[in-house]
């Protein structure tokens, strides 16, 4: 017998002792143990023919029997697998009916493919967009994979793993927890097994954690690399998240030309497919971009039209606080006040409202850094303060320097010298605290 066809014998037999009331040690006696019956249940390779024949035996099989066992449980699951496959591609379309189908799935298989029901049931409720329980299920079906040894030509327990880093990072903005996890699937990941796109995903995210953590030239490598696979990538997601990392990234490097041109064709990618999340994301890109070419009119263009694309995001309009923080930064160098002011204004009430700490954060030292331009102060430390608060819960270590850094000038500017020490030795804390983390690394 080949590895599929001992694994449903085995599970066959599981059924047949289950149906009958019995437990493993039931069965044990003289000539098979209790463990060698858990390992013929479970379709370990190594168990002697001889004694899964005499626990069939034992069942009231014989010989003759054994293909037809198999045959029909094979067959029972090729249609759990098929049902699990219409389910999943369900989710999206009517999360509610595949939550109750994988119920009663649950109650049906009592332990078989109880791995991808949980996943599955965690897919559901991300989509419901309720977190905790999601997050519940997940590290049910993990615990399950670990505790039964089970998925070993599955990579769930990567996708659950990716699934935890974005529930942290979405619900939690922990970076850092976010990339632990994603680190953790990585790890986890199988080549050669089912789900082979979730390396992508993961890869992905990755580099988009390492990005928001400012460690640029860790996430261009990791972006680089998976480059040379994008002719194998199938979803348009990851794809277009690979074109506006690469135009991020190399921006923030000074590589202008070929920032420009990454995301030209991310973008032309985007409107081709009418995705207008990715559209108002590279939109962004492509005027901070221009924005930093010193090409003014041009990048407010990028970000007005982006605006212009609200109505088209539904769930995702917090987007447009990055989008309205930028555009405050283009009108501030072009010296118009006022449009600044407002834009910025508007990014910071809009930040408010959505639990995206990392965008909030950026547009309230815009903010702050729009007043200490024009001498203003007083006003600048309050933003900043509120920034600060931001980035010490959620240990935002790049922001935290460059808030207390300006912080401290505006102190200084105030003539309020007991404030200004203070914000000068947390500087100097954090400076300290960066520097063994680059010694720890």
């Amino acid at each position: 017998m080949n590895k599929d066809d001992l694994k449903a014998f085995g599970e066959a037999l599981r059924k047949i002792r289950k149906k009958r009331g019995l437990r493993l040690k039931d069965l044990e006696d003289e000539h098979i143990s209790f463990a060698t019956i858990s390992s013929i249940e479970r379709g370990v390779p190594t168990v002697k023919p001889q004694n899964r024949l005499y626990y069939c035996q034992k069942l009231g099989y014989d010989v003759s029997q054994i293909p037809e066992l198999i045959h029909r449980e094979n067959e029972t699951n090729n249609q759990i697998k098929i049902l699990l496959f219409l389910i999943e591609t369900c989710i999206n379309l009517d999360c509610d009916g595949a939550l109750e189908r994988l119920r009663e799935l649950q109650k049906q298989c009592k332990g078989q493919y109880m791995d991808v029901i949980l996943y599955l049931k965690g897919l559901c409720y991300v989509k419901k967009n309720k977190l905790k329980r999601a997050e519940k299920y997940l590290l049910q079906s993990i615990q399950f994979i670990d505790e039964k040894n089970t998925s070993t030509e599955s990579n769930i327990k990567s996708a659950c793993l990716y699934e935890l880093g974005k529930i942290y990072y979405f619900r939690d903005n922990d970076l850092n927890k976010a990339l632990e996890y994603n680190n953790r699937g990585l790890k986890t990941f199988k080549p050669g097994n089912d789900r082979a796109d979730i390396k992508y995903y993961l890869s992905i995210a990755k580099v988009s954690y390492l990005e928001k953590m400012y460690r640029t030239d860790e996430a261009l490598q990791i972006l680089n690399e998976l480059w040379s696979e994008i002719q194998q990538i199938d979803s348009l997601e990851v794809k277009l998240s690979m074109y506006e990392l690469k135009a991020t990234l190399l921006n923030r490097k000074k590589g202008i030309n070929q920032a420009l041109s990454y995301a030209r064709e991310g973008l032309y990618i985007a409107r081709t497919n009418g995705t207008h999340e990715r559209a108002v994301k590279l939109l962004t890109v492509w005027g901070n971009i221009l924005q930093n070419a010193n090409d003014y009119q041009s990048a407010e263009n990028c970000y007005q039209l982006a605006l212009r694309l609200e109505n088209k995001l539904k769930d995702k309009k917090y987007l447009l606080v990055t989008t309205l923080t930028q555009l405050g930064k283009l009108y501030s160098k072009m010296e118009r006040w006022q449009d600044a002011y407002e834009s910025l204004s508007a990014a910071v009430a809009r930040g408010k409202q959505y639990n995206d700490a990392h965008r909030y954060c950026e547009s309230l030292m815009a903010l702050g850094d729009y007043y200490l331009e024009n001498n203003q102060f007083q006003y600048a430390t309050s933003p900043y303060n509120e920034a600060l608060k931001i980035a010490n819960s959620y240990n935002f270590s790049r922001q935290k320097e460059r808030i207390l850094l300006n912080l401290s000038e505006c102190w200084k500017k105030i003539g309020d010298k007991e404030k200004y020490i203070e914000i000068l030795d947390q500087l100097q804390t954090q400076l300290r605290l960066r520097e063994l983390d680059g010694i720890k690394a």
